[in-house]
């Protein structure tokens, strides 16, 4: 069996295309086709199921590529560490997170990284919802928020500093609004976040405020539509509302009972078959945080 072809393997069903691993690898492919052939003579199993328009994985297949692509991994980024003849990084590197987050914060460091790594490919793919990095081939995650329990490895990377928010018009139109007690005769605008209560910092009723939420969501963007609408108090990253406040369209409240801050972590499937390219995303992605005006590096201390 040729490591090769299972290389070439691997890289097909990444694309899920003969014609676009063709193009990744630099070969061609009728090249592609003849050795996955081949690697399938050799092992004495079908590997793929091949259609006009889709490739299929068999159950042979499936097991063998969940077992062969982090060795694969491992093998190049060796090759490409020693090597004198390929000094930088290269390869490609998926990574998912919330659209606001890539708009408003992580775009700086997305540039900033392909800038020093031009060979590393990047493929974003921006989503609110909980991604299976496993089974949809994701390499890294960056997740804002109290984590659910998982198999994952969580990094933190940095912590953000929030902040409550309201339009002009729904202040002069609403009662009072002196303490965290006031909040009551409020409407506040939620996130559809688990375990994350309203909460404050030098506050004596430490417990969760109740107030009215008339709205949740999953999108930042809304929410904070919403506010600027005077349809409530939204509780926002300072970096995402700074603009909006600058503007006029939003105020801030409550600036004497500051809201905990709200933590960044980056997750992966495992430490054992960490890439290269992951390392080097990480590293970066700690250090343009800890330097970042939005966020609060105290609360985050260096990895070990």
């Amino acid at each position: 069996m040729n490591l090769d072809d299972l290389r070439y393997f691997v890289r097909v069903v990444e694309a899920n295309s003969f014609t676009a691993a063709a193009e990744r690898l630099g070969t061609q492919k009728s090249t592609l086709s003849r050795r996955i052939s081949q690697l399938e003579d050799a092992l004495g199993i079908r590997l793929l199921q091949r259609t006009t328009r889709k490739l299929h994985l068999t159950p042979d297949g499936e097991e063998l590529y969940e077992r062969c692509r982090p060795l694969i991994e491992d093998l190049e980024d060796a090759r490409h560490n020693l090597s004198a003849a390929q000094p930088e990084p290269q390869g490609r590197l998926r990574i998912t997170l919330p659209p606001e987050l890539a708009l408003a914060l992580l775009d700086d460091v997305m540039a900033s990284f392909l800038e020093q790594y031009p060979r590393i490919q990047l493929e974003v793919e921006l989503t609110s919802r909980v991604i299976d990095l496993v089974e949809d081939g994701i390499d890294l995650a960056i997740r804002v928020g109290p984590l659910e329990d998982s198999s994952l490895i969580a990094r933190p990377v940095a912590s953000v500093v929030r902040g409550l928010y309201a339009s002009p018009a729904y202040l002069a139109a609403s009662a009072p609004l002196m303490t965290p007690a006031d909040l009551p005769n409020h409407r506040f605008l939620g996130l559809l976040l688990r375990n994350d209560p309203l909460r404050f910092e030098g506050w004596d009723g430490s417990d969760a405020m109740m107030a009215g939420t008339p709205l949740r969501t999953n999108s930042l963007t809304f929410m904070r539509y919403m506010a600027s609408r005077g349809f409530g108090i939204a509780r926002l990253p300072r970096f995402y509302a700074q603009p909006l406040v600058d503007s006029g369209k939003l105020q801030a409240v409550l600036t004497g009972y500051p809201v905990p801050s709200i933590r960044i972590n980056a997750l992966y499937p495992s430490r054992r078959h960490l890439s290269l390219r992951t390392r080097l995303f990480l590293d970066h992605l700690f250090a343009a945080l800890q330097r970042h005006p939005w966020t609060d590096s105290g609360l985050i201390s260096l990895p070990g």
